[in-house]
């Protein structure tokens, strides 16, 4: 600026003192050029200096390559390939030599929200999925794609004070990766991501953590930028994993420089391989490892820390005199077990090694522990960052088995979190964890918080840690008050039923010295422990909980209703649901109806309150109106609770999506029951695509319901004749509730035998009927196990189950084994309608009319008229209350009945049957045209035949040319 104005000031002082010079002012705009080119370049060089800051704080992507051993034994190949240090690195994302695999509508979403910068979007998104499931692939795949589109990117690196301020100086839109963020502090989170929210426009921050739970618990600020999960799970079928591994060889074959193996068509790996697990497959089949293909992931990572190993050698005459690989790796795990700040620090956790035990050892275990922190820098906890993780975790546990000594007991709550995080990959973790957590019990409360920050979740790390709780911190009442401050979540759901028997406990003590003031803690804590053994499927010891919950609630009422009614309702509903399951159908119901009509009271007073909890309670009595054969009533009660989460879920879909998807699902089985098919299939394809989407977000939460909703799908489409569709849907259901039994088998044992019993009807009904007998065969068996536990509870599966698998046999013509299993199910239903016959009449009917065709089959013609007339006799007192529900049926069972009348040549009694059965179809017909036309013109056409055949062409032309009210006058009669 001084030059342009030093310019203008000779151009005026030329002009007032002389004649113009071209030579003067041809100096002066040079002078100006140059004054604004170094403008413009400072300008630049400034933008640079500030991006330069920017990116100091900001880990770059792709680390450099780290440097290779040059001992070329230590992959067991001599012809040019890098050592043991330049081979387990490639394992890691920045290095692999393949692209991302199967996460391309995933990657999209994350580019989409980073592109479009929306300001009232959320500038986080949390990544999360198992070690090795590739959520740091995906991050840099998301990364690279943006740096081609003028944004910056990178991962944080130390505590990232200044960071945000520094992007808001260069000025570019930045994505913040934060890799391990369940080992990042509280504070740090809290500064990048409260800066990212002031400035939406320029930041974006991706969170990756094995779990949702596991990012630190942020202020009220933040949170509500973290409610977008992506949530990974292992990708591909057989084919993919076959493709993909055959990808990965030659990929890494060409990084090493060497041949590759050859490939067979053998296949590769199991459903529950990682992408990393499957690189390593490939990586070690390049290395000239054997078994690969089949090798469990321990036993891949064993191979791959030897490797590991085996690259510290040519570092060994730079270490003390003694050092030799052992040493290294025990003195690697002590550091993994306990965090170090700095190398001093580390030096004096290596005392705890025979060898540096002394104090004249210092130099060497200063050496040793600089080797670990210049080989491994530490990562964000002050541990050695040695990645992938699951090689740290696999050398932890491996080096333990040789020197268990290295844990001991005063390191509980350091080593707790490391042993818990291995636990998701490696069984031997566990019982590492629970050896150590029993031995110092008098810090279990601790510990249990620490592990429980971290986020890591099992249903065996679950059951262990509320074995322990129940077994030894019972008589141990300091840790017991401890435990009590804790709050395990929903993803314990067994540690919940141990802390919830603790209190319990201690709240009747309580009870005992003061009952007025505690008599309520008490109702609470047996509610919520009731619900926490039912989620287990524990209904007996659930049932018992609530119902003593819902008699102290009741007195509560008694005494001052208004602050406890709303609690009475809740039970109320909770305790209907409990005797649902235990086929205490009547008790349900009275219960139901109660917590219905407190929550519309209260609902039509404080309507933003209580109208989920009534939506919910309205769902459960239709549930239980549909036990006792109100199916209208139940459809209304359904409907009404769909409606209201409706507009619920409309208004806040994450949070009542879920419940919306639940009354869905019950929708579609009033419908059913009432003969609405086909809305039945649309409302439950309505329910299964909303789960769909929520699994997207908590797999482990909702898997359960998505198999449920698809098994009930399956049936209502082979009911719908949609076979094909049907089969897919049950296929999917059983494939689902396998895995979930892998898991936890006593609770979703019964949950496959149903999928099993569906899906082999689904099989028949595309005549596979080995196959369908295989799977009801399987069904059976389940059920008849958890009988001998249950027989109240699952007696009425059982029947269920025998009756299609009968229909299965007779289909490959076993005629007497299956009139020898459907006789069974007979028995079984006449006992519970002799209980709850509202209940189990429907289903009688039906049983006695598959005996009816299998007596049929071994020529029993008189015994299968009789059966058939009972189920007859059933429908048409059913009919007689409500036709609707029942016509259909109804039908069906009287042409039944006529074809046994023709065959003991009973003509006339066949043709009244089946002109009652036609009558019953066009009713139908009339009241839903598109689903019942096409069958009574079908049954019309069938009979018209059948009377030309005998020679009554009169009677065949006058029922061919019968008027519709006619027939629907004759119908009303009947």
């Amino acid at each position: 600026m001084s030059v342009v104005i030093a310019a203008g000031v000779g151009v005026v002082t030329d002009l007032a003192t002389g004649e113009f010079s071209w030579a003067l002012t041809v100096a002066l705009v040079v002078l100006v050029a140059v004054q604004v080119g170094l403008s413009v370049w400072q300008a630049g060089r400034e933008r640079q200096d500030l991006r330069d800051a920017r990116d100091a704080m900001l880990g770059p992507l792709r680390s450099p390559a780290p440097i290779f051993s040059t001992d070329q034994t230590a992959t067991g190949q001599g012809d040019g390939v890098s050592g043991a240090r330049g081979v387990v690195h490639w394992l890691t994302a920045p290095f692999s030599p393949t692209p991302l695999w199967g996460r391309s509508a995933v990657h999209d979403r994350l580019v989409a929200w980073c592109e479009h910068r929306d300001p009232r979007a959320e500038v986080a998104r949390v990544v999360v999925g198992s070690a090795g499931v590739g959520k740091s692939r995906l991050a840099l795949a998301v990364a690279e794609f943006l740096l081609g589109k003028d944004w910056a990117a990178g991962r944080l690196q130390g505590d990232g004070a200044g960071l945000v301020e520094r992007i808001v100086a260069a000025d570019d839109p930045t994505l913040v990766i934060v890799d391990d963020a369940d080992r990042v502090s509280v504070s740090v989170l809290e500064a990048l991501l409260g800066g990212a929210i002031r400035h939406p426009d320029l930041v974006r921050v991706v969170l990756l953590a094995r779990t949702a739970a596991a990012v630190p618990v942020l202020s009220d600020t933040v949170l509500p930028h973290l409610r977008r999960i992506e949530t990974l799970e292992p990708v591909g079928e057989a084919g993919d994993r076959q493709r993909w591994y055959g990808e990965a060889v030659r990929a890494y074959a060409r990084a090493l420089q060497v041949s590759p193996p050859d490939l067979s068509d053998r296949p590769v790996g199991s459903d529950d391989d990682t992408p990393l697990v499957l690189h390593a497959r490939a990586l070690l089949a390049v290395l000239g490892r054997i078994n690969t293909r089949t090798e469990p992931p321990s036993g891949l990572f064993t191979e791959l820390v030897a490797l590991e190993q085996r690259g510290w050698a040519a570092d060994l005459s730079r270490l003390p005199v003694g050092c030799d690989v052992d040493t290294l790796a025990e003195a690697l795990t002590v550091l993994l077990l306990s965090p170090a700040a700095d190398v001093e620090e580390a030096a004096t956790l290596l005392r705890r090694l025979p060898q540096f035990a002394h104090d004249s050892a210092q130099e060497s275990r200063v050496a040793v522990a600089g080797w670990v922190h210049r080989r491994y820098p530490l990562g964000p906890d002050h541990r050695p960052d040695l990645v992938p993780h699951l090689i740290a975790d696999r050398l932890v546990l491996d080096t333990l088995s040789r020197r268990p000594q290295l844990l001991r007991d005063q390191d509980a709550l350091t080593a707790a979190p490391v042993l818990a995080r291995a636990s998701t990959t490696y069984d031997d973790a566990l019982e590492q964890l629970t050896i150590l957590l029993a031995h110092k019990i008098n810090q279990l409360p601790e510990a249990l918080a620490i592990i429980l920050a971290t986020g890591v979740t099992g249903h065996l790390l679950d059951r262990a840690l509320a074995n322990l709780i129940s077994t030894d911190v019972v008589d141990d009442i300091r840790a017991c008050e401890r435990l009590l401050a804790l709050t395990p979540p929903a993803t314990f759901p067994h540690l919940r039923i141990a802390f919830g028997q603790l209190l319990v406990t201690h709240r009747r003590e309580q009870v005992e010295k003061e009952p007025d003031q505690y008599r309520p803690g008490l109702a609470k804590s047996l509610y919520i422990l009731g619900t926490d053994l039912w989620e287990v499927g524990r209904y007996r010891e659930a049932l018992d909980a609530i119902g003593e919950a819902v008699a102290i609630r009741r007195r509560l009422v008694d005494i001052e209703p208004e602050p406890y009614l709303p609690l009475l309702a809740s039970s109320l509903s909770s305790l209907g649901a409990c005797l649902r399951a235990a086929r205490r159908y009547r008790e349900a119901l009275g219960g139901s109806n109660e917590a219905v009509a407190i929550y519309r009271r209260l609902a039509d007073k404080e309507p933003e309150r209580y109208r989920p909890p009534f939506a919910t309670s309205l769902n459960n009595l239709g549930l239980n109106l549909d036990d006792v054969g109100r199916y209208w009533e139940a459809l209304e009660a359904s409907n009404e609770a769909v409606a209201i989460y409706r507009r619920l879920a409309d208004k806040e879909p994450d949070q009542y999506r879920s419940d919306l998807a639940d009354c869905l699902v019950n929708l579609g089985s009033r419908l059913r029951a009432v003969g609405r098919h086909r809305e039945a299939v649309e409302i439950t394809e309505e329910a299964v695509t909303i789960y769909r989407r929520l699994i997207d977000v908590e797999p482990e939460r909702h898997r359960s319901d998505l198999a449920s909703s698809l098994n009930n799908l399956g049936a209502y489409l082979r009911e719908a004749g949609r076979y094909r569709e049907a089969l897919q849907a049950t296929d999917e259901s059983v494939t689902i509730r396998r895995r979930l039994v892998d898991i936890e088998p006593e609770r979703y044992r019964p949950d496959l035998a149903s999928s099993l019993s569906i899906h082999g009807a689904c099989l028949r009904a595309m005549a596979r009927c080995r196959e369908a007998v295989k799977a009801g065969d399987e069904a059976v068996t389940i059920f008849r196990t958890v009988v001998d536990i249950e027989p109240e509870r699952y007696r009425p599966d059982l029947a269920n189950s025998l009756n299609n698998l009968g229909l299965s046999l007779e289909g490959v013509g076993r005629y007497r084994d299956a009139l020898e299993v459907v006789d069974e199910a007979v028995a079984i239903y006449r006992r519970l309608v002799d209980v709850e016959p509202e209940a189990y009449r429907t289903a009688l009917a039906d049983c006695l009319s598959n005996f009816g065709a299998c007596m049929r089959r071994v020529g029993r013609y008189r015994d299968a008229l009789e059966v058939v007339d009972e189920a007859v006799a059933i429908y048409r007192r059913l009919a007689d209350k409500e036709p609707e529900p029942y016509r259909a049926a109804l039908a069906d069972r009287l042409k039944e009945l006529a074809i046994y009348r023709r065959d003991l040549d009973d003509i006339e009694g066949a043709l009244v049957a089946r002109r009652e059965s036609l009558s019953m179809w066009r009713a139908c017909s009339e009241k839903d045209p598109q689903e019942y036309e096409a069958r009574y013109r079908s049954e019309l056409a069938s009979l018209c035949q059948h009377l030309a055949r005998l020679g009554r062409h009169d009677e065949a032309v006058a029922l061919g040319l019968e008027p519709p009210d006619s027939s629907a006058q004759r119908t009303n009669n009947a």
